[in-house]
């Protein structure tokens, strides 16, 4: 299941009824933990990705009160970060994303897919404004989509299993943004 949803509340509130027990999450933008608090306890492993400092002075001190707690500060968009964080895990059940919330759907979503692909979360949860009201606005014309998808909370028609080939994906990044800074 796919769970897209704009208003903070919300997000919380949509991560601790997905999230069970002894699940291992990803979440990427965790900003200052707060949503990851809210679940933290419960999980088997919840790895949280941002390249913030402030994000970093928060979970550093959260690693040690929590065990199930890995921090890793780096940007989702490099290849380098999805490195470190399949050094802990190949899977996740539930895909956190929260970059900003923002108008803009493009970085958000190529983040998601990209990680869904490698990762297969059972669930995801998307916190951005332009994604909520794309599929707010849009109706489905083309009748060959499939309608009952074998998985439920990736796109594995994509694809993406290949690391060379998500790398690739990965490197068009660069080219639009200094994935450095």
């Amino acid at each position: 299941m796919i769970s897209i949803v704009y208003d903070i509340f919300k997000y919380r509130e949509a991560l601790n009824e997905i999230i069970q027990d002894n699940n291992r999450v990803i979440e990427v933008g965790p900003h200052l933990g707060k949503s990851t608090q809210g679940y933290l306890a419960r999980t088997e492993l919840t790895i949280a990705v941002d390249k913030s400092k402030q994000a970093e002075m928060v979970f550093k001190p959260l690693e040690k009160q929590f065990k199930n707690l890995k921090y890793i500060n780096g940007d989702v968009r490099s290849f380098d970060t999805i490195k470190e964080v399949l050094k802990l895990t190949d899977y996740c059940d539930t895909f956190a994303i929260d970059m900003g919330g923002g108008r803009y759907p493009d970085t958000v979503f190529k983040v998601w897919s990209v990680w869904s692909g490698i990762f297969k979360p059972k669930n995801s949860v998307i916190r951005n404004r332009g994604l909520a009201e794309f599929i707010q606005r849009a109706k489905i014309k083309d009748d060959s989509i499939k309608k009952d998808f074998s998985d439920s909370g990736w796109m594995s028609t994509w694809g993406r299993a290949i690391p060379y080939s998500l790398k690739k994906q990965l490197d068009e990044f660069e080219f639009w943004v200094d994935v450095t800074k």
